[in-house]
């Protein structure tokens, strides 16, 4: 699913993000991606979604080299990914439907298909009746499980999640795990990166240590 071949990134700062990074996440894995601050977690997903290219090294993500997509097969490349991040990133002036159906409004869906889609992704994570509230009339939780239906949408084949539960509370936190859990369960290969030991101890995955932008341990 996610193969890095001597993975190397280094920012104009001359700062190695990542170096000399060798791992492999297979299909339909649960992983956790860990370390402290700076270890190098949102670079290394930052890379796997094809926002940033290594310095050095090949990647390979769902079967494509992306170091061979083009600009132009990149979005139809991300469709099949779905993110996460830790500050779910809604739109204040939009509609909970809205939000979750932005790309697909975007490819002219029909209004029909859009509201179907909708109804049964948010249904996976109990906010089927939000779909015309807005994101200030959410708790952090609602909130954060609305960006998990957007990223849904499309039947994703890889979940990336960067630090998702940053800004929940720990009964929250562990909700929003649950539902990463279920994900995976149906097929999805799912990478939670975190630095929050608590959450690795209490749910099962497969763990891989960062540590100052190297592999301390690939979990295997």
């Amino acid at each position: 699913m996610i193969r890095f071949y001597h993975v190397t990134k280094v920012y104009r700062s001359k700062s190695h993000a990542l170096q000399d990074i060798t791992v492999t996440i297979h299909p339909r894995e649960f992983c956790f991606l860990t370390g402290p601050s700076g270890a190098g977690k949102s670079t290394f997903l930052k890379l796997a979604l094809g926002e940033e290219h290594p310095t050095s090294g090949q990647i390979l993500v769902t079967g494509r080299n992306l170091q061979t997509i083009s600009h132009r097969e990149l979005p139809y490349f991300k469709r099949r990914i779905g993110t996460v991040f830790q500050d779910f990133r809604l739109i204040p002036s939009r509609t909970v439907f809205e939000n979750v159906t932005m790309l697909q409004t975007l490819q002219g869906v029909a209004l029909r298909d859009r509201r179907k889609l909708a109804f049964d992704t948010l249904r996976l994570v109990g906010l089927q009746n939000k779909m015309e509230s807005f994101p200030e009339e959410l708790s952090g939780g609602e909130q954060q499980r609305v960006a998990i239906s957007r990223a849904l949408i499309n039947k994703p084949v890889l979940l990336l999640a960067d630090e998702p539960t940053g800004n929940l509370d720990p009964e929250l936190a562990h909700e929003i795990m649950r539902i990463f859990q279920e994900i995976n369960a149906s097929g999805t290969t799912v990478v939670v990166a975190t630095h929050d030991k608590t959450l690795i101890t209490t749910f099962s995955g497969r763990v891989i240590v960062l540590g100052k932008g190297k592999l301390i341990d690939p979990g295997e």
